[in-house]
């Protein structure tokens, strides 16, 4: 009996107690894309590209409008928000350890870097998945030219309105049109898992374009207009693979072709429970 009152005690007096700190833990992940310049793997014909643009990309530049309007959204609600131990963070400075890698891979003869991608998440689920790409674009797919074209013409046309009218000129906006669908020469998604081990998936190619005869390329076109050709097929070289990972050390995902190093850092944050 003097057990289970003791018992009781301790458990009032837990429910009682002051919030304390406890620690997550976020991670650091460093990816760098290397090519292997001496290799005699022959790639493979596509007639279709794998369309990466689900994928959180953090290597495009932003639009400057709708940066414009997160920030004017934000000063509406003056509300602080709590932190989110699951958040998804850029990070565009290398490590030190990284900046050397890169530069012993630019000095050396067989490699070539082709691309760094840096942030920094949470280790509960659901896990990310990254868009890494380097800036040359192959194709550029908009299945919306149309609609797009047709409200350009709208926005161009003259418009007139009595005083009864005006009113009817401040109608709600219309969503706009999904963004076109841009095809990078080295495009991809890395993704960072956490279960009882860390997990890193990687999915990356390596893609050329090819043209018929009478269908010359695109020099580097963002938004192709409907009638502009596109590419009849793609050699690509791909990188797929999944394994266990850990912190503090470098990761080597190798192939014939593309390779990536990988560095994950732990980081311990104090939370309050």
């Amino acid at each position: 009996m003097r057990y289970l009152n003791y018992l009781i005690l301790f458990i009032i007096c837990l429910l009682n107690a002051a919030p304390i700190l406890a620690q997550d833990t976020r991670y650091r992940v460093e990816l760098l894309v290397l090519t292997h310049l001496q290799h005699d793997q022959e790639p493979r014909e596509y007639k279709h590209l794998e369309d990466y643009s689900p994928a959180t990309d953090f290597l495009t530049p932003p639009d400057p409008e709708e940066d414009q309007k997160e920030v004017e959204i934000a000063d509406a609600e003056d509300v602080p928000a709590e932190p989110d131990p699951n958040a998804l963070i850029h990070i565009e400075d290398m490590s030190e350890v990284m900046r050397e890698a890169w530069r012993r891979l630019r000095l050396s003869a067989p490699f070539r870097p082709q691309q760094y991608l840096s942030w920094e998440q949470g280790n509960e689920a659901p896990f990310p998945t990254l868009r890494i790409h380097d800036p040359e674009v192959i194709m550029v797919v908009d299945p919306y030219a149309e609609q797009r074209l047709e409200l350009l013409e709208q926005e161009q046309a003259p418009v007139f309105a009595d005083a009864a009218g005006i009113d009817a000129l401040d109608e709600a906006e219309e969503p706009a049109l999904p963004d076109p669908i841009v095809f990078y020469r080295l495009d991809g998604a890395v993704t960072l898992k956490r279960t009882r081990f860390l997990h890193l998936e990687l999915d990356l190619q390596l893609r050329e374009a090819l043209w018929d005869e009478e269908s010359p390329a695109l020099a580097g076109a963002m938004a192709p207009e409907p009638e502009k050709p596109q590419p009849s097929a793609f050699l690509v070289q791909a990188l797929q693979q999944s394994r266990q990972v850990k912190s503090g050390r470098m990761e080597y995902f190798d192939g014939p072709v593309l390779s990536v190093l990988a560095f994950i850092t732990s980081i311990k944050v104090d939370s309050v429970e």
